[in-house]
């Protein structure tokens, strides 16, 4: 049975606290960003995983085979990371903000360190699990020299 793309969107989801995705309003662009960011993932993840990942249908978003929990996972740690990504790139954290509560403002580039020391997190252990993948299913006989 084919897995959908929404299956890993939706555990995807639940990596990041971005709650402007649950808007159901906005389904349309929040599928078309995850997708890009799935398909990151994908050319990310490809070469180490068992699945031919690139066999997709972006129509029917949905890989024409069946992916395991592993994978789906991996790919799911994929698209945090490159949402993580995206998010130490944005312009709009470069500003200060002012918290309402007490009215203090809070550095950008704090704001920013943060961001980017998560991502880093989050990339180390997006590519352990891939390495850990690869170590666990990989076969010498398809390295390249």
């Amino acid at each position: 049975m084919p897995t959908k793309f929404e299956e890993i969107y939706g555990r995807a989801l639940f990596k990041f606290t971005d709650y402007s995705f649950l808007n159901p309003c906005c389904t349309d662009m929040k599928e078309a960003v995850l997708q890009k960011y799935l398909l990151s993932s994908i050319v990310d993840f490809q070469h180490s995983c068992k699945e031919n990942l690139n066999d997709y249908d972006l129509e029917k978003e949905r890989f024409n085979v069946e992916l395991d929990n592993e994978i789906i996972e991996i790919l799911s740690l994929g698209i945090a990371f490159h949402w993580l990504s995206a998010q130490a790139l944005n312009r709009q954290h470069l500003k200060n903000m002012i918290h309402n509560k007490d009215y203090t403002s809070y550095s950008p580039a704090n704001l920013l360190k943060e961001i980017r020391t998560l991502r880093d997190e989050i990339e180390k252990e997006y590519r352990g699990r891939i390495n850990t993948y690869s170590f666990r299913y990989g076969s010498f006989d398809t390295l390249k020299v």
